[in-house]
């Protein structure tokens, strides 16, 4: 779920693939732009970088929220309420055509909850 003044979510999908397949894009109703985004560690500090798209081997399923690959919402256009369920759109190329996916992504509970970081200077916010 979001909170005022929040302007971006992100999407936990585990997206499976039986044929070579590229992710170009990512988008919802709710939001004004999707973006597929990587983090990475570089010199000791994890960047976060967008890409244009992300390529899926045959025979895989890509964990989305893990693993430094995320699916962002940016310019949320409404708050969302844990519960509700908003509309996610993947645009994929599959064997040289391109097709949307339409699915729907559950708004969840917002966890505040920092404790594992082992971090004693992170506090919870609640």
């Amino acid at each position: 779920e979001s909170v005022p003044g929040q302007t971006a979510v992100t999407v936990q999908l585990n997206l499976r693939v039986t044929k070579a397949s590229r992710l170009e894009s990512v988008s919802s109703p709710v939001a004004a732009l999707g973006e597929i985004q990587s983090v990475v560690m570089r010199h000791g500090k994890l960047q976060t970088g967008t890409v244009d798209s992300l390529k899926l081997a045959a025979h895989s399923t890509t964990i989305f929220g893990t693993r430094g690959v995320y699916l962002t919402l940016v310019g949320l256009n409404k708050a969302l309420i844990a519960g509700e369920h908003v509309p996610v759109h993947l645009v994929m190329e599959v064997g040289g055509k391109s097709m949307t996916i339409k699915t729907e992504a559950e708004v969840r509970p917002l966890e505040l909850s920092y404790q594992h970081y082992n971090d004693p200077t992170v506090k919870d916010h609640r």
